[in-house]
């Protein structure tokens, strides 16, 4: 892709933003940036339009990038497209910049420990750069030519603005009810998503979930090579007792032991399915796979069991913006939990989650942000009484430890979004363990 002397667009001037100004002045294209922010720094030198993307500014492009954080339907873009204004995400710029396979990851739910454990597993025999919706921007790391595979974790924003992408490897976790305040519809999340595999053809593979209906359906249209997944029945890739085997014919004879894992939850066995999978698939020996699945260190905010104190369990899931993580929380730990609930309303359905509250052993529900009287509504709804609302999580959680008996978890899993009140899942996650710190000292 030659993008010397092409006037290029960039939308949104965040964490993506900066590193696509980078590489696009790097590679000799004219770069404008449009952020709606009125007050950011742009490096001098660099024609920019603060306070929003005004047709006259951002029409005279002969390519848009867009940030994450940029919604595809914004009014501007419009125009651009019908106008013939080639307009793609910050992926499939990437994409077009370099020749090194791409094995990319995404799903409602399970992308960043997948992403994350696949690279470490890859990274004990091979070059391998960890990129995308993870924190660091794919177009970021283009020009290092040493590296033998891109890991990247794709969210739905990113891939909605993808034409050519085209992964070696694809892995469709899960497709639950998420970012419908975001995309128009749970048809046009499922199309987003469909995107990982639309380009795929001959030798590509995609690893999916055969578990998940909406992932089923999604990749029916899927022409490259399919492996499936299940932990329900036999999948290609099947769970054995406690070892993870495989129903391929290359490695029909391989196991893959489960012992000494340090994650939680059995949805984190389909995880560790899809990543053995990409192991054996990329040369990386079993002993060597099983050795990187027992090293890994789960992702902070995920089911991060930080405190266990005083006959009390403190469980931080504060990466649980969406109702179909919180359910394989509540699945994933046994015994009487205590669960703290809500955060912004991104338009998701809640039916399922109240059901495992009413299935698991949901003592009580403590519920906080902008979704709190919308699920106190759905709770009375469903016959279930035992709940309070609460307007800070300071608030919330010493009510919660109060009321906790010993052998009682105190979930924290909110099954929404954090922007109502935090800056982001970490911000959230952080604070509540910080609560939590402050009565552990002042108890001791």
């Amino acid at each position: 892709m030659d993008l010397n002397g092409k006037k290029v667009t960039i939308l949104g001037y965040g964490k993506t933003g900066k590193a696509c100004l980078k590489t696009l002045l790097t590679l000799g294209a004219k770069v404008k940036v449009s952020d709606k922010n009125p007050d950011i720094g742009i490096p001098e030198g660099i024609e920019v339009e603060l306070g929003g993307h005004s047709e006259e500014f951002v029409l005279d492009s002969d390519i848009i990038v867009l940030s994450p954080g940029v919604r595809w339907d914004e009014p501007v873009l419009e125009v651009a497209r019908k106008k013939g204004i080639e307009t793609i995400s910050e992926v499939e710029l990437a994409y077009r910049l370099i020749d090194t396979p791409i094995i990319a990851i995404t799903g409602t739910n399970g992308k960043t420990t997948t992403t994350s454990l696949t690279a470490h597993i890859l990274s004990s025999e091979k070059k391998v750069k960890l990129v995308g919706n993870i924190g660091i921007p794919f177009i970021q790391e283009i020009f290092d030519r040493s590296s033998e595979y891109f890991v990247l974790e794709v969210s739905s924003f990113q891939l909605q603005g993808t034409k050519f992408f085209r992964p070696k490897i694809g892995v469709l976790l899960n497709i639950a009810s998420d970012h419908l305040n975001w995309h128009n519809s749970m048809e046009e999340y499922i199309e987003a998503k469909k995107k990982l595999f639309s380009n795929q053809a001959g030798d590509d593979i995609l690893i999916y979930n055969k578990d998940d209906k909406n992932v089923l359906n999604a990749v029916e249209d899927a022409r490259g090579r399919k492996i499936s997944f299940s932990l329900e029945e036999k999948g290609d890739i099947y769970l054995d007792g406690n070892f993870v085997r495989f129903n391929i014919p290359e490695f029909s004879d391989i196991s893959i032991s489960l012992n000494g894992i340090k994650l939680v939850g059995r949805h984190n066995i389909g995880n560790i399915m899809c990543a053995s999978a990409i192991g054996l698939l990329c040369g990386i020996s079993p002993q060597d796979i099983e050795q990187a699945i027992r090293t890994f260190t789960p992702y902070p905010h995920t089911l991060e069991k930080f405190l266990e104190y005083d006959g009390l369990i403190f469980i931080n899931d504060s990466k649980a913006t969406n109702p179909h993580a919180t359910i394989s929380a509540l699945k994933s730990i046994d015994g009487p939990k205590l669960l703290i609930l809500g955060g912004q309303d991104k338009g998701m359905d809640f039916s399922g989650l109240i059901d495992e509250i009413k299935m698991t052993q949901v003592k009580y529900v403590f519920l906080i942000g902008e979704t709190r009287h919308k699920l106190k509504e759905l709770l009375i709804e469903n016959g279930l009484y035992n709940f309070s609302v609460y307007e800070s999580l300071e608030e919330t959680v010493e009510s919660a430890i109060k009321l906790a008996k010993r052998g009682d978890c105190i979930l924290f899993s909110p099954a929404c979004a954090s922007f109502d009140m935090f800056k982001n899942y970490k911000d959230r996650g952080e604070r509540f363990k910080e609560i939590v710190t402050r009565w552990k000292d002042n108890k001791g």
